[in-house]
């Protein structure tokens, strides 16, 4: 399937705003509710709700990954393509995760939490997966790297064998089955993550989007789209009740979690099928930049600076817009000085490995 790489600046701003509205809600809502941040949640029941129901920012970011996915991968096939397509998505994610990770454990250590860092936790958190060998995650945020490379490894074996893109659509359609089967029927937690059951709609949806605009709507694209919004309601209801405590605000109910669910699948439908907004492509290439490292490093390193501020009598408003802009600036500079050199060399150790297991295919930039 030969489909042209075209350049979607508006996916590019909508990633930084949802990554945004993550920090505005971990800020506004949940750091206030949990009491890490040293002052409450606002009266303002209206603004309350907006900082609350930041975290639909994370459905986006894995409906964009869907789309992206598909799009990028869109030439590969058989096990030729494979690896490649995993180092891609390796060199694409690790590098920015290893320099912030390290970041945000030396600056909990600074601010004297010994308990949340320590050089074994450091290293542990290194493979993304620290509960392996017994210690918590650096950032409670990236729990959603780790369904990101679920999806990916399972991309891997369908590209290996042929399948992704030739039978996208039946992939989908099987996907959508099994999670809805799990949520509903058999519950199992093992399951719930093989199969990334809560959030598959985001990803099929995404994966969907791409197809339809390649190939034209059919009858079968939007059936899966509204299998989709409901698969993705159940995941928005079961995020929003992790959300939830209870002295503020009542979980979302099934019918809301379905509109917002229609609302972050069509919000992304927007973004791929209108003109994109007239900015520069540069600009839109640096939001797209930033996002991922401000997702990353914001929470916990915020969460100790905003605590610190409230002991200090500093007003939490002020300090948070404050901290939004400074995390918005470090994630710049960690772009631009860390990220993209810790990338190159990855990409030529990978390179060298595929070369070793594979013809000559030298890594083409990460997406």
């Amino acid at each position: 399937m030969n489909s042209k790489r075209v350049y979607f600046a508006n996916l590019d701003m909508l990633r930084f705003l949802a990554a945004l509205w993550v920090v505005i809600t971990h800020y506004g809502y949940i750091g206030p509710a949990t009491g890490v941040t040293g002052y409450g949640v606002t009266d303002s029941a209206f603004a309350a709700s907006f900082f609350k129901y930041g975290y639909l920012g994370v459905p986006l970011f894995f409906i964009l990954s869907g789309f992206v996915i598909a799009h990028v991968s869109a030439n590969t096939s058989g096990w030729k393509d494979a690896p490649q397509f995993m180092a891609n998505r390796i060199s694409r994610l690790m590098p920015a995760f290893w320099a912030c990770m390290t970041i945000s454990a030396i600056a909990l250590t600074f601010f004297g939490l010994p308990d949340m860092m320590s050089i074994q936790t450091w290293l542990a958190n290194l493979i993304l997966l620290p509960q392996v060998l017994g210690q918590p995650f650096v950032d409670g945020v990236y729990w959603t790297l780790v369904l990101e490379f679920v999806f990916y490894t399972w991309v891997f074996f369908l590209i290996g064998f042929g399948l992704f893109h030739k039978h996208l659509l039946a992939v989908c359609s099987i996907w959508l089955v099994i999670s809805l089967a799990n949520i509903l029927v058999f519950e199992s937690a093992v399951f719930e993550l093989l199969f990334i059951t809560y959030f598959s709609g985001a990803f099929v949806a995404g994966m969907v989007i791409w197809h339809a605009r390649l190939k034209g709507w059919t009858l079968t694209h939007f059936m899966l789209m509204t299998y989709s919004v409901l698969s993705l309601g159940f995941g928005i209801q079961d995020l929003g009740t992790r959300a939830d405590y209870p002295e503020f605000f009542a979980a979302p109910g099934f019918a809301v979690s379905i509109l917002w669910a229609i609302i972050c699948i069509g919000i992304v439908f927007l973004g791929v099928f209108l003109k994109d907004v007239p900015v520069k492509k540069s600009f839109a290439l640096a939001l797209g930049a930033i996002s991922y490292p401000l997702y990353l490093l914001h929470q916990e390193f915020g969460y100790a600076v905003l605590r610190h501020a409230t002991d200090m009598g500093l007003n939490p408003l002020f300090m948070g817009l404050v901290l939004i802009g400074f995390f918005v600036g470090l994630a710049y500079l960690v772009h631009l000085t860390l990220e993209k050199p810790i990338r190159n060399a990855l990409i030529k150790v990978l390179d060298t490995i595929l070369s070793i297991a594979t013809p000559k295919q030298p890594l083409q930039p990460a997406e």
